[in-house]
């Protein structure tokens, strides 16, 4: 797809065509820094982040960083989405007129936290398509429970890893801890990563004795280096594993 903008001359229109923005796309694909075009053609700004209600697939809009700062760009502006960019039924020069965003509004993912958006589009497509196949089976609804509380987990401890330790996440061996059903490589004993795939007690002593040596790994890049892990492993362990300081 070819976006165009159009220019009067003498009394006519010219469509002159700006950028290829690549094929029919959606909000659910949308990643960080995608261009975002008025409808005469200018940059509006580039997408930051995109709201909306992914259990009920109700898009809600994108906030969008602009020249004049982040704004809200509510979904009936969105004219069209395409791979390399959205364009919107306002002027590029209107973006300073759009709404400051909103806090706390409901957000499926923050493009500017999460590098893999891709990841997010399977967890999505497999919930929908296992609820469309097997509704109400509780072995499902279990599952969902665990993932849920998996990313949770996930999120707390990387927007506030204080808070995450001291609530024991990924530490399932402290009574009353808030595990969260991920495992914490940097303070969990032996027996607990043992547990994890691809691991035995043997691997799991060599990361305990490598941690200690260093003093905590800074990411599982830094872990799967030092204990020589095929990256197969280590991509598999990324939503299973946290690494609190």
């Amino acid at each position: 797809m070819v976006a165009h903008r159009t220019v009067g001359r003498g009394g006519g229109v010219v469509i002159v065509p700006t950028v290829d923005e690549g094929s029919p796309s959606s909000y659910i694909l949308l990643a960080k820094d995608t261009p975002v075009f008025g409808s005469d053609g200018g940059v509006v700004g580039r997408v930051k982040e995109v709201l909306c209600d992914a259990g009920e697939d109700i898009f809600d809009g994108l906030v969008i960083a602009t020249n004049a700062g982040d704004r809200f760009l509510p979904a009936e502006f969105v004219a069209a989405i395409h791979e390399r960019g959205v364009d919107v039924s306002i002027l590029a020069a209107g973006a300073a007129q759009l709404a400051l965003p909103v806090p706390h509004r409901r957000i499926k993912y923050n493009v500017a936290a999460d590098e893999r958006p891709w990841a997010d589009v399977v967890h999505w497509l497999s919930e929908q398509l296992a609820h469309l196949l097997h509704p109400g089976d509780p072995r499902l609804e279990e599952a969902r429970r665990r993932l849920e509380q998996r990313r949770k987990a996930l999120e707390l401890a990387r927007e506030d890893p204080e808070l995450a330790r001291e609530a024991g996440v990924g530490r399932p061996d402290l009574p009353g801890s808030y595990d969260g059903g991920v495992v914490d490589l940097n303070h969990a004993p032996a027996e607990i990563i043992a547990c994890l795939p691809g691991f035995d007690a043997e691997l799991a002593c060599r990361l305990v004795d490598a941690r200690e040596r260093i003093h905590g790994f800074a990411s599982l890049e830094d872990l799967g280096s030092l204990l020589d892990l095929p990256g197969d492993q280590v991509e598999l362990l990324r939503d299973m594993v946290v690494l609190l300081p």
